[in-house]
Formats: C-alpha cells, sequence, structure tokens
C-alpha cells in the first residue's frame, strides 16, 4: 500500500477550530499570542472533523462529517455530525464513525467495529522539542514496546514537528530486538515506494505497510539513517526510562546492519519516530494523555512499567488483545499556557490523529499545580476545555484524579522529603481540583460530563497524609510513583471502559 506523503503536522497547520452545537456558547474568535484561535477565556475551541483528516482540512463543519482518504495521508473535509467517513481515522471505513456510538467499520475517531480489520496505535511517542547536538550521516535504532502484537501489516509515522528545516530519511527499517542493538526478522521501510523521504520543516510523513508479525511483549528496533547534517532533530526525551542508540556522526547509512556493532553510542531519545501502528482484528486505540507520570518518569529504564505499559499488560492478561494503548504523555507539560506542548493545543497533534481512537484518559494539570502554581478555577477551566476538544471529536474522556504531591511556591522546589501539613498553602488547590473531579462526570452537566473517572490520586495516596503518596510507592522524588506505584494506577483503570 502506497499512501506515504509528507502532510503538515495539525497544530503546525493552525487549522479553524469550530465547536459543535453542545460546545459552550461563548467560544469567540480571538487568538491566543502563539496565533492558535481562543475562546474568551483564552482557551482553544475544540477541533471538529473527528480526528479523520490529518492534513488539509477544508469547510470544517460539525463533529464527524464528511471524510475522504481521512486517514494519514489524506485530505479530509468535514462535515456536520453524524456524518460519513471513507477511509476515516487511519486505515479504515466509518459510518458515523466520530460519534462513540456510531456503527463504525474500522475507525473514524470513534467506536470502531471488530467487524473489519483497523489501523490502531501499538505505540506511541509525542515529540517533545527539538534536541540532538547536530551531526552528519548518522544512523539510529530505537528501542520500542508495542502495546499489542502485530498480526501483519506493520506502519511508521515520523514528525519534524519541530523542525526549522527539512529532514531527509535515507533508509529506515524495522525489526524484532535481539538484545541491545542488535535486531533480527528486520525489514526494509518504504514511502510510497521509495526508500528515503524528505520530511518538510511542521511536517510529518506515515510510511508503505510492510510485512512483520510479532507478539505482545516483543521489543522492535526501528532504525533511521539520518542523511546530510542537521542541527537539531524532533525528539521525544526519555527521561532515562528506555535505552537506545546511535551510530558516531558520519557513520553512514547502517540501518540494513542486523548487528549491534556500528551503534556504538547510548541515548535516551526517540528522534522522528513518533508512532508504530499495526492492521488487523482490533478495537480500537485508548490515548494516554499527560505529564511525566504518563511519560514514566521513575519507572525504570527498560523495565518497561510505566502506567499505560502496565495497563496493557492487564488487558493483555485479560484477553483484550484487541486494545491498543498509545502513551502521549510528554514530562513537563501543563493543561495550560501558550507552548505548543500545553495540552489545550496539542490535543489535536498527539490525540485526533491517532488510528482507532475511541477514548482518552486525561492525566495532565500535575505541573499547573505544582511548577505554574495555578488557581483551581483556571485549571479546572482549562481540563474542561479537553473534555470539550474530546466530545466534538466524538471521542469519550475519562478524568484521572490528580495524585499527591503538587505543592508549589514556597513549599517547592527543593523541600523533597520534608512533609507539610496536609492540604497546606498551594497544596489546597489541587484538593478543590479533586473535588471537581470527583464531580465530572454527573449526568447534568451533559456533554460537558466526563465519560468516567479514574481515581489515580486514590490509588496511592498516604492515608496519614493525602498530599503525599504513600512512601512504599514513592520513587524518591515526592512527585513521580516508582513502577509499583504506575502498577497500581494501572489497576485503578477498570478495564471495562473498553
Amino acid at each position: 500500500m502506497k499512501s506515504a506523503h509528507a502532510q503538515a503536522s495539525p497544530s503546525a497547520a493552525r487549522p479553524p477550530w469550530h465547536l459543535a452545537a453542545f460546545v459552550v456558547a461563548t467560544i469567540v474568535g480571538c487568538s491566543s499570542p502563539d496565533g492558535v484561535p481562543t475562546n474568551a477565556n483564552g482557551l482553544p475551541g475544540a477541533a471538529n472533523g473527528g480526528g479523520g483528516g490529518t492534513s488539509q482540512q477544508t469547510q470544517p463543519g460539525g463533529a464527524g462529517g464528511t471524510s475522504t482518504g481521512g486517514g494519514a495521508g489524506g485530505t479530509s473535509t468535514a462535515g456536520g455530525a453524524g456524518g460519513t467517513a471513507t477511509g476515516g481515522g487511519a486505515g479504515g471505513t466509518s459510518t458515523g464513525g466520530v460519534d462513540a456510538g456510531g456503527a463504525s467499520t474500522g475507525g473514524g475517531a470513534g467506536g470502531p467495529s471488530t467487524s473489519k480489520p483497523i489501523w490502531v496505535a501499538a505505540w506511541a511517542d509525542a515529540p517533545d522539542s527539538a534536541g540532538g547536538d547536530g551531526g552528519t550521516n548518522q544512523t539510529f535504532r530505537e528501542i520500542i514496546k508495542p502495546t499489542v502484537g502485530s498480526r501483519g501489516k506493520v506502519r511508521l509515522h515520523f514528525s519534524n514537528f519541530f523542525g526549522k528545516t527539512p529532514v531527509v530519511l535515507g533508509a529506515v527499517h524495522v525489526g524484532v530486538q535481539t538484545s541491545g542493538a542488535a535486531v533480527h526478522d528486520d525489514v526494509s521501510v518504504t514511502f510510497a515506494g521509495a526508500n528515503s523521504m524528505t520530511i518538510p520543516a511542521g511536517a510529518f510523513v506515515t510510511s508503505d505497510e510492510v510485512s512483520l508479525s510479532f507478539s505482545y511483549g516483543a521489543l522492535l528496533g526501528v532504525t533511521e539513517y539520518v542523511k546530510g547534517s542537521w542541527t537539531s532533530l524532533t525528539q521525544h526525551t526519555q527521561a532515562g526510562t528506555v535505552t537506545s542508540y546511535a551510530t558516531a556522526a558520519n557513520a553512514g547509512d547502517k540501518s540494513a546492519d542486523l548487528t549491534a556493532t556500528p551503534f556504538n553510542k547510548v541515548i535516551h531519545q526517540t528522534y522522528l519516530l513518533d508512532r508504530v501502528d499495526v492492521f488487523g482484528d482490533y478495537s480500537q486505540t485508548i490515548a494516554a494523555f499527560g505529564s511525566s507520570t504518563t511519560d514514566g518518569v521513575a519507572s525504570g529504564t527498560d523495565a518497561h512499567k510505566t502506567y499505560p505499559e502496565q495497563l496493557a499488560e492487564r488487558l493483555h492478561a485479560a484477553g483484550r488483545d484487541d486494545v491498543a494503548v498509545a502513551n502521549v504523555g510528554i514530562a513537563g507539560t501543563t493543561v495550560l499556557g501558550d507552548s505548543a506542548t500545553a495540552g489545550i493545543h496539542r490535543f489535536v497533534r498527539d490525540v485526533l490523529p491517532l488510528p482507532g481512537v475511541t477514548a482518552v484518559i486525561d492525566n495532565l494539570g500535575a505541573n499547573d499545580l505544582r511548577n505554574s502554581c495555578v488557581t483551581a478555577d483556571t485549571l479546572i477551566a482549562g481540563k474542561k476545555n479537553l473534555i470539550a476538544q474530546a466530545h466534538a471529536a466524538g471521542l469519550k474522556i475519562y478524568v484521572a484524579t490528580t495524585a499527591p504531591s503538587t505543592f508549589c511556591g514556597a513549599q517547592n522546589p527543593g523541600k523533597f522529603g520534608q512533609r507539610f501539613v496536609e492540604g497546606s498553602g498551594e497544596e489546597a488547590q489541587r484538593f478543590l481540583v479533586l473535588a471537581w473531579a470527583r464531580k465530572a462526570t454527573d449526568a447534568s452537566l451533559g456533554a460537558a460530563a466526563a465519560d468516567a473517572l479514574i481515581d489515580f490520586d486514590g490509588a496511592i495516596v498516604d492515608p496519614a497524609n493525602k498530599s503525599y503518596m504513600l512512601p512504599s510507592l514513592d520513587s524518591g522524588d515526592d512527585v513521580h510513583p516508582n513502577a509499583t506505584g504506575y502498577g497500581l494506577m494501572a489497576k485503578a483503570i477498570p478495564l471495562s471502559l473498553f
């Protein structure tokens, strides 16, 4: 299937934001400092079109309208709610595909059916910055753990979102990790039949599908030869959780080398690669949206014990190999703000284009409280905006309670290990956010209600001082759980939601 060509990123393109009828009527056409259309409260409106078209969008209307070729690489024309999508989502065909309850055969933004095979996001890493020390003619082998096995068809997605200049993928391979940087069952990846692909600045590309089968639990090695010179590359910083590898600069194309020998440099980033999709008898992708406690900081190097990965373990153990979990958490990010990585802005970039996505777990907000010291009301307004964006795209959204240890101001930073009185100082704002979250699913809120509550706070809180997690679950910084704590967060998610 020759489907690959460069697309402008949904965020980079800054498409118009139009709201479905149920979204709050105060939305007006003003802009934030970085040019994102906003409402009267400075929050972006909800993007419609069902997440089907990830490239050019024309004449957007209500959520889930008519989408032709709306998967990765297509042009989406969004019409009214309940419209018909052909090729909606990435790779499927959806009828009424935006509305979560609509009859769907293959994956608009909501409710894909198992009656026909669909694409799902088996693994994801949301781009967070431009990084690296610059380089020339270098090959990277990036190690990833998909959340479902492959039924035989795989495709790769690459982002140059933060790039200021085009980047050339001179060659790409994907195989199963043997150990370290060594791989086996390696296959060459093409783009519209070509071995190389140039990604324009701010754009992304999806490869052709390749034949590769692997079971759940396998680690993959995605190898990229980046041709030419660059000063930085779009990256996701792994914060020590995953080890990947690189050759020396000017080593040339080593993408077909199955051994570890040329990959003599250890890195803790994924460059350019931001998603691996698989095709088959899957039902849905669940988006895990959050900051460092979603990204998995302090979960252990190469342990693969982030909460989304442990959720995937639970699903696999329960026989739910049809559900993929896409981790689109970025450490240090917030709900609010002008940054491209603020949740209200990146939702359209990191969640809506996921193939087969039906629901999102919102675990953002700790950094708004801890680092930005915002009031509860301000943060709640931002989280309501995420609910509106999800519902406008036909997605369900599950609000997670913000876990303990979000002191700010005089009590943070630099005071880790010193316990303050429960709920004192600025921590009182988190308690107010918790109170809101626990009522956010109330049916009286109508379309503004979250679809479920996930109690991460209750899973790890210390009953002796509810401003902190249990010491046995603390990684040592009073902010991030350890692998056991992340496991309890995963167990707090009812599998019946999926």
